[in-house]
């Protein structure tokens, strides 16, 4: 069987597994490739990205074998090319970890330790990839590298030494053996994609209550579109483009540069205005399978001593919906260009350090300051810059200037006794979107719907369709104030059809001509 068979056949198969009787479309983002494009074929399917899941427990790097003795069996870099004298940021030609440094050249990888100032040497790599790689991304115990055609190769065990590094083509469900995936960016040399892989012990939700993490996530993160649309492809998730991390300002915010570390992103648009976002597949309350969550109040509860306990035992704080939103950051009072970067910088999501290249009183280097800290501070590096000084980042936020278009999809539709929900400018990748409750008497009172992705293991179409999505959440009416006396009829609308909760937790199974509220029995068509 030849290359293309052998990779179709293997498509077909696990497709065919998983899709088994449930009569579903393959959507176009994993239809089977041309014959011009498709995964290198040396590439090995199976690495111990496979062999060893991030279950509990688990997602701790292996240790290495012989210590920083193992780079120096890598072959020397090739005389002639040439090396930055240290790594600073991360981007789509160089990264770093706590162990390793990591060039790209003439389509090939070069590594030496960490801040070692070392010899450059050669990585290991397949014979069709070595020489092939046009970007790449690492982010703690994985670096994910691109061919022309977008197809990507992974690398794990970046935290080990080189004797325990090992490549797969493989990425997707089920469980990391779908046979290959695209970055989802439209510009693969550009940098509007990262791969990040969250290996912290504990988060901060919403709501402030702190959650143990015992299990590492993985997820490739992508600008698409005009760049207000983000994408991340899990690879226990279908890779079908369907999961999006909605983007700043109702999803109107235009990203032209973005970083990823351990499921923090960090945008910049181009007058240099940036939002940073803890958001992931279990953060969003998508995955129930580690995950307790809640959209209620949840009062003072403590913190579990690990994720099981948190997820069976209920005296402990289960992770508060909706997730953290984005948090715009501070301008930078100096030159930058669109060369951002982040990493992780302790232990837990929100340690992660933020760097922009730039220039300050004449000396080139970089901007730099922790996620939550309020001021930036410049180290000088003296190494050229690589990008174009932004022709316009003055100190004032400029975030609005350029703004993508609203969502066209509106609804509005009969909810239970002669009441009306009204939502506009509906787009089902945000977890808020404001909404008009009308009482039979016409008023109207301002709440909320917030929504999550639910966990798909079939795929489907990226946005809406005529394929219902599946969203989880909840009708918040706090925000109208129903227990004001003047507002009586609203809170006999809680009382009598809300079951005497504010906070009202609804499915919504959204089309792009209706939505189906549940359990209200209510449709909302188009308007």
């Amino acid at each position: 069987m030849n290359g293309r068979s052998a990779f179709g056949a293997r498509m077909v198969f696990v497709l065919g597994c998983v899709l088994a009787g449930a009569g579903t479309t393959i959507p176009a983002a994993i239809a089977e490739p041309d014959a011009q494009s498709r995964p290198l074929g040396c590439v090995p399917e199976i690495g111990t990205l496979q062999l060893i899941p991030p279950l509990p427990g688990l997602f701790l790097p292996l240790p290495s074998i012989k210590g920083p003795s193992e780079f120096d069996d890598l072959p020397a870099a090739p005389a002639g090319l040439e090396f930055p004298p240290s790594i600073e940021l991360r981007d789509i030609t160089q990264g770093f970890n706590d162990v390793v440094e990591v060039v790209l050249r003439d389509g090939a990888l070069y590594a030496r330790p960490r801040n070692s100032g070392g010899p450059w040497r050669a990585v290991a790599a397949p014979d069709c990839l070595n020489g092939q790689i046009v970007a790449m991304s690492l982010n703690n115990n994985m670096l994910v590298a691109a061919d022309a055609n977008g197809w990507i190769y992974s690398l794990d065990n970046l935290l080990s030494g080189p004797m325990l590094w090992n490549w797969t083509y493989s990425y997707g469900a089920p469980i990391w053996l779908w046979p290959g995936d695209r970055v989802a960016a439209a510009d693969r040399n550009a940098q509007t994609w990262a791969i990040s892989h969250r290996m912290s012990t504990s988060f901060d939700d919403a709501q402030g209550y702190r959650h143990p993490t015992t299990a590492g996530l993985v997820e490739l993160v992508s600008l698409t579109g005009d760049g207000s649309r983000i994408v991340y492809q899990d690879p226990w998730l279908p890779p079908d483009r369907s999961y999006e991390i909605g983007g700043p300002l109702n999803g109107r915010f235009i990203s032209e540069s973005l970083s990823v570390s351990g499921s923090v992103t960090f945008v910049m648009n181009r007058y240099g205005d940036m939002f940073t976002r803890k958001y992931d597949l279990d953060m969003a309350g998508s995955n129930h399978i580690p995950g307790r969550y809640t959209w209620q109040e949840q009062g003072p509860k403590p913190s579990a001593p690990n994720q099981l306990v948190e997820r069976v035992d209920p005296q402990y704080a289960a992770i508060s919906l909706p997730a953290q939103d984005w948090i715009a950051q501070p301008k930078i009072p100096g030159d930058i260009t669109g060369r951002l970067s982040i990493h992780d910088s302790g232990p837990a999501v929100e340690n992660r350090e933020l760097r922009v290249e730039g220039r300050h009183n004449g000396a080139t280097g970089y901007w730099f300051k922790d996620l939550a800290a309020p001021d930036w501070q410049f180290t000088v590096t003296n190494q050229p810059l690589q990008q174009p000084v932004l022709a316009a980042n003055p100190n004032i936020d400029q975030s609005s200037l350029t703004l993508a278009p609203e969502s066209e999809l509106s609804f509005r539709g009969a909810l239970p006794a002669g009441w009306t929900l009204t939502i506009d400018h509906f787009d089902w990748a945000q977890t808020k979107h404001a909404v008009t409750l009308t009482s039979p008497t016409g008023r109207d009172y301002p709440i909320a719907l917030y929504t999550t992705d639910e966990l798909r293991l079939l795929p489907r179409g990226a946005g809406l369709d005529q394929n219902p999505r599946g969203l989880e959440g909840a009708l918040d009416l706090r925000p109208a104030d129903p227990r004001n006396p003047d507002n009586a009829e609203l809170g006999g609308f809680i009382d009598t059809t809300l079951n005497g909760q504010q906070i009202y937790e609804v499915t919504v199974d959204a089309t792009d001509a209706r939505l189906a509220i549940n359990p209200l029995g209510s449709v909302l068509g188009r308007v």
